[in-house]
């Protein structure tokens, strides 16, 4: 993967700025890190699972509400999927829309029919809510996206999930801003742009090729009998 350095020198080269005090290295930086992130929206939004985290955290009891920052997320960008485990076993919760925020009246945090958990969750600004209010201590499991992390040194590496070729991307959008502030035409480097956008949302999607997504099925898997849907 390239580093900050060798993108930046990158960008100098393809705005044909390089030795050029107009641009300062960490307002190009600033640029580069801006194509970044939209590379890293880019990928996000193409639900492939490109980026991956999760992260474990301890149900109190009757506490339904619970802070990004008091449970170690702070990087969060978009939820995956949350699991409850209790003993061996790793239950899926659901969400819960807005109108159901009172449906429940009492805590009854035991695992039902269909293999869900019978508590759910729903994203409350930067938190995670759940109901009914949880009287047990399952770790609950998140699985999400994270934020964009900004490149800050000149050592500082492309993520590796990231393909090679896609850092182009960032490349040309460094560039190109260069030559807005120049109020040069930018037309060359835009038509690039449009082309490596293009490609990269071909070349990102279907990432497993192999195992297409299918329907999935919620009323089998590794559940206890009593636990399955009819």
């Amino acid at each position: 993967m390239s580093t900050l350095s060798d993108l930046r020198t990158r960008a100098r080269q393809r705005a044909d700025a390089v030795g050029n005090n107009f641009f300062s290295d960490s307002e190009v930086d600033g640029y580069i890190n801006t194509g970044l992130g939209e590379l890293h929206d880019l990928l996000v939004t193409k639900f492939e699972d490109y980026y991956v985290n999760n992260l474990s955290f301890s149900l109190e009891a009757d506490k339904s509400t619970y802070n990004f920052s008091a449970i170690g997320l702070n990087d969060f960008y978009k939820l995956l999927g949350v699991d409850a485990v209790r003993g061996g076993d790793s239950i899926r919760v659901k969400r819960f829309s807005f109108p159901d925020r009172n449906m429940f009246q009492a805590d009854v945090a035991l695992y039902n029919s269909r293999g869900y958990a019978d508590y759910e969750y729903s994203i409350r600004g930067n938190a995670l809510e759940f109901i009914p209010t949880p009287t047990s201590a399952d770790t609950i499991k998140i699985w999400y996206v994270p934020q964009f992390a900004k490149l800050t040194e000149d050592s500082s590496s492309v993520d590796s999930r990231i393909m090679l070729n896609w850092e182009e991307y960032a490349v040309l959008v460094a560039a190109t801003k260069m030559l807005q502030k120049e109020e040069t035409s930018t037309a060359a480097l835009e038509r690039d742009l449009d082309r490596i956008t293009a490609r990269i949302e071909d070349a990102s999607r279907e990432r497993d090729v192999g195992e297409p997504f299918g329907v999935t099925d919620e009323t089998s898997g590794a559940l206890p009998y009593s636990r399955w849907g009819f």
